[in-house]
C-alpha cells in the first residue's frame, strides 16, 4: 500500500499548472501506466521534454520513472522524427520483494504516416547497464512499439506493446511488463 501512496505523491508533484502539457495513459489486462510530460523550462532548461511516470501491475509491482529527452526532424521534409534522452527508473517489485534504481540512455524513432488523418508509428528503447543500475538488479531495459491515431488536434488514441525487464542479482530475469496495451494521449 505504501508503494502506491508514494507513487501517487510522486506523480501529483509533477502536475502543476502550465501550458502545453501532455497526459499519456495506457491500460492492458495486467498493467497501467500514467505519464505526465511537460517542457524542461520547469527545471530551468529549455528545448527538451520532461516526463514523470507511474507504472503498476496486478501483482503490486510499482515503477516510477522520470526522463529528459530532445526530439527533432532531420534536414529536409521527411516523415521521420528522432529523439534521444535519459530516463531514471525506480522499481519496487513485490514478487520477489526486491527494489532497484537505474539510469538508462535511449531514444525513439517516430514515422508520420502521410494521410488525411494524422497517424504515427514509433519505436522506443532505453537501456541501463550494470554500472548505472543499483539495488537488487544488474541491468534493466525498456522497449516499446506504438501506433497512434489523432482523433482531434489535442487527443490521440493508440495501441502498443511494451517489454520491460530487469536482470535481478539473484533470481534471473524479471519481466515487469510484457503486454499489448491501449491508451490515450491528451494535450492541454
Amino acid at each position: 500500500m505504501y508503494k502506491r501512496v508514494l507513487a501517487m505523491a510522486f506523480l501529483a508533484g509533477a502536475v502543476t499548472p502550465a501550458a502545453a502539457d501532455t497526459l499519456d495513459a495506457y491500460l492492458s489486462e495486467e498493467t497501467a501506466q500514467f505519464t505526465y510530460l511537460t517542457g524542461s523550462e520547469r527545471i530551468g532548461f529549455g528545448g527538451a521534454d520532461l516526463s514523470m511516470g507511474l507504472f503498476f501491475d496486478d501483482e503490486d509491482d510499482v515503477m516510477l520513472s522520470t526522463g529528459l529527452s530532445v526530439a527533432g526532424v532531420p534536414a529536409g521534409e521527411r516523415p521521420l522524427t528522432f529523439g534521444v534522452g535519459a530516463k531514471a527508473y525506480f522499481g519496487f517489485l513485490d514478487e520477489p520483494d526486491r527494489d532497484f534504481q537505474s539510469i538508462g540512455l535511449g531514444g525513439e524513432v517516430r514515422y508520420t504516416i502521410p494521410a488525411n488523418t494524422p497517424m504515427y508509428v514509433s519505436v522506443s528503447a532505453h537501456y541501463a547497464p550494470k554500472v548505472t543500475t543499483f539495488g537488487d538488479a544488474d541491468d534493466f531495459y525498456d522497449l516499446g512499439l506504438r501506433y497512434e491515431l489523432e482523433v482531434t488536434p489535442g487527443a490521440r488514441g493508440f495501441i502498443g506493446y511494451r517489454l520491460m525487464e530487469a536482470d535481478l542479482e539473484r533470481g534471473g530475469d524479471f519481466e515487469v511488463d510484457d503486454n499489448i496495451h491501449f491508451g490515450i494521449r491528451l494535450d492541454f
